[in-house]
């Protein structure tokens, strides 16, 4: 399910995930703080592996990248820049952890074309990949993590109902290639749908 390559940043973001979780102080540093970032990002990206195949795709993750820094052409970083290594360490540290960046991970994908002439949309065969496929994919992992936290608050883990929630919050932000941007940009209805469970779940977690 996993490229070798995939996984490591997978694991990276879950060990910086950890770090902003505890940071500025060790008396964080619980077991369920430790599983928490286990439980939302594994939550997350297999969510999205499933949901990927329903939709005749294929998708890895790797860190959050940035590349455009200008709106020309030469405003551009030979090769892309892992953000999502860099900016949520350096935004926790700066604020002292008051302000914790749960961004990490964005996903590729690629259109499994054997497998979508063989379904039908509608009248007409759909045989090329299109916006709505991937946001629906992202949708499933937002999804997911309001389930993850709703888990959370009956066993009565509130690092992980509220960890979920913050994660799927910030990747939420429709900006760059975070999930937040491929569920705004492929479907709108939905991603305006999230804002108001997680604006709910916001409220309700930080009462």
């Amino acid at each position: 399910m996993f490229t070798q390559k995939e996984l490591t940043w997978i694991i990276v973001a879950i060990i910086i995930f950890e770090f902003i979780i505890i940071f500025p102080s060790y008396k964080n540093l619980t077991i369920p703080a430790l599983i928490a970032p286990i439980l939302i990002v594994f939550t997350s990206v297999i969510t999205k592996k499933v949901a990927s195949s329903r939709y005749n795709l294929t998708i890895e993750h790797k860190s959050w990248e940035f590349q455009n820094y200008g709106w020309s052409k030469e405003s551009r970083f030979k090769k892309p820049f892992p953000i999502g290594l860099v900016f949520p360490i350096l935004i926790t540290i700066l604020f002292n952890g008051i302000i914790k960046p749960l961004i990490f991970l964005q996903f590729d994908s690629k259109d499994i074309f054997e497998k979508r002439i063989l379904k039908k949309r509608g009248l007409k065969r759909k045989t090329e990949i299109n916006d709505s496929d991937i946001a629906f994919t992202a949708c499933w992992g937002f999804y997911a993590l309001i389930i993850l936290a709703v888990i959370g608050s009956l066993f009565k883990l509130p690092e992980l109902t509220a960890f979920s929630i913050f994660y799927g919050a910030w990747n939420l932000i429709p900006f760059g290639n975070l999930d937040g941007s491929k569920v705004f940009f492929g479907s709108v209805i939905n991603w305006a749908i999230l804002v108001v469970f997680y604006a709910v779940s916001l409220v309700i977690v930080l009462l």
